[in-house]
């Protein structure tokens, strides 16, 4: 429980109210300066009482790049058969859900802004849980830590150029046919991976969705490696990697990805991209690699 704007206006009051029947010996002024008092100090209990009894948990968090916000979706719930009116969510640096308002036998879904600083694997999301109900004159805050794991991407930065190599290739590859290719057939649709390549008309006949693959002879892929960025710092190496990425699957290129003690194979598509940028997020440098 903490003051607010209104609780230092609301004590200026009571005391103005007590200074006066001690003055005037005015029994009216006395009168309400204990009411009011009284109506705080119930205040506070009914505070309390709303943060009471609360559940929240945090459902899938889509992954962002350092700096951005990342998007909590969150469902208040309660778990004493009572009603909570006017709760709000926040997160450290971040602002207000808005007033959630918790029937007995609905919960409440909202979203919380959480600010990110730095790329990583995290495994809770810490929420302060906040009311101002009945009265407005006192806050009543709970904190929690919720168990949801998430990414933060390192933040696409650098202005070294993509590195290009041309590399034989008759390996099937789902993505668009680029001049030169040849079908290679279909194989099945993976959940995670761009549906821009399933093959529809086969969808129609059957309830297995199918990709496209294609070959060519040769594949200009793009191989982005640790130990080409060594004039680099290690999260400045780990920001032009990501940017790598982000331009590449932007553009449709075929690339792999190279770090110390892990070997992303080439190809392209939202399962791969993905994959490499998890990589970079979890990514340790090796004690015997400082900079090369």
């Amino acid at each position: 429980m903490h003051t607010n704007g209104r609780t230092l206006g609301l004590g200026a009051v009571l005391i103005a109210m007590c200074y006066a029947g001690a003055s005037q010996n005015n029994g009216a002024a006395y009168l309400l300066c204990f009411v009011l008092t009284s109506l705080v100090i119930v205040s506070l209990a009914h505070a309390w009482a709303n943060l009471h009894g609360l559940t929240i948990s945090a459902g899938t968090i889509t992954p962002v790049f350092a700096g951005e916000d990342l998007l909590v979706p969150v469902t208040v719930a309660d778990g004493k058969g009572r009603a909570h009116f006017a709760v709000n969510l926040t997160a450290p640096g971040g602002g207000p859900t808005g007033p959630i308002t918790v029937s007995p036998l609905s919960p409440a879904p909202g979203e919380v802004r959480v600010p990110t600083k730095k790329r990583g694997y995290f495994q809770t999301v810490s929420l302060e849980i906040t009311s101002e109900y009945p009265l407005g004159f006192l806050t009543a805050t709970q904190r929690q830590s919720l168990a949801q794991g998430y990414y933060v991407y390192p933040a696409p930065r650098g202005a070294a150029p993509l590195p290009r190599t041309l590399a034989p290739t008759r390996q099937p590859r789902a993505g668009t046919r680029h001049a030169g290719d040849d079908f290679g057939g279909v194989r099945m649709w993976l959940p995670g991976e761009s549906q821009r390549h399933i093959d529809w008309k086969a969808a129609a006949r059957n309830d297995v969705l199918l990709t496209k693959q294609w070959t060519g002879e040769v594949d200009d892929i793009l191989r982005f490696d640790w130990s080409a960025l060594a004039a680099l710092e290690p999260e400045d190496r780990l920001s032009q990697l990501s940017k790598w990425i982000v331009v590449a699957e932007r553009g449709f290129e075929t690339y792999e990805l190279r770090l110390p003690g892990k070997i992303i194979p080439a190809a392209r598509g939202d399962k791969h991209f993905h994959e490499c940028l998890r990589a970079l997020a979890k990514f340790e440098q090796p004690a015997t690699d400082s900079r090369a």
